[in-house]
């Protein structure tokens, strides 16, 4: 009987799965990971110097489905909006003035789209004037229009959104990203752009004027020079006098 179990036992043993192996530990005891999702960081997406404060933020009112991960920034009207990354315009409009605080404006808004050639792009909507054509090489900080209240908007602001290039429409999926220096921020947080750089400025050397050429050198006499007799005029030419060569 011993013999038995010992038998079945040893059949039990056998037929168990081997446990599953695990990756080796990276140096310091750490599992590496094997795919990790890095947020996106964008710049801020108007112009230098400004500071704008976020009037909605995620997964609220109009922020929902492909829009879940979008900003809105309360501005004037004529605000200047600029590129978050580098990257080609793929979607450009800029002929709608028909806005209002319906959803039933939303087709009516003017927009951009970047594409950033890494698999994301940028929409920036409710633009009052685009300056950028669909082809468009654009660098971060470069001019795309000035901010309005066309489509479905209550009032003037900028919104925008990462989003993945999925199609070809306007209004892709939009992703989690995060805004440089600021990371996620919410409804009345305050983004500011970074200052205005001032332009190099090559300055001309300056052309000595009669007053530098009269002024004495430094160190010097400020003793006035003696008068000089001014030169005789020089005789008039007879008509029979030879022409001067050079």
């Amino acid at each position: 009987m011993r013999l038995l179990f010992a038998l079945l036992a040893l059949f039990a043993l056998s037929a168990a799965p081997e446990p599953a192996t695990r990756p080796a530990p990276a140096p310091g005891g750490l599992v590496p990971a094997v795919a990790l999702l890095s947020i996106p960081e964008a710049k801020v997406p108007f112009g230098c110097g400004l500071a704008f404060p976020v009037s909605q933020a995620h997964d609220v009112g109009s922020h929902l489905q492909h829009d879940t991960w979008a900003w809105d920034f309360r501005m004037p009207e004529g605000t200047p909006v600029v590129a978050a990354y580098d990257g080609v315009v793929r979607l450009a409009r800029g002929d709608s003035a028909a806005g209002g605080c319906d959803a039933r404006f939303a087709a009516s808004a003017n927009y951009v789209v970047v594409d950033h050639g890494n698999g994301l792009e940028t929409q920036y909507l409710h633009f009052s004037k685009v300056v950028v054509r669909p082809g468009d090489r654009v660098r971060a900080g470069d001019l795309l229009g000035l901010s309005g209240k066309t489509g479905w908007a209550c009032g003037a602001h900028l919104h925008f959104k990462v989003a993945r290039a999925d199609g070809p429409g306007w209004n892709n999926p939009s992703v989690h990203a995060q805004i440089a220096g600021y990371g996620d921020p919410q409804v009345d947080a305050e983004v500011a752009a970074p200052a205005c750089q001032a332009p190099k400025v090559q300055v001309a050397a300056k052309e000595p004027t009669p007053q530098d050429l009269a002024a004495p050198a430094q160190g010097a006499s400020s003793a006035p020079a003696p008068a000089v007799a001014p030169a005789s005029a020089p005789a008039p030419e007879r008509p029979d006098a030879a022409p001067t060569r050079l």
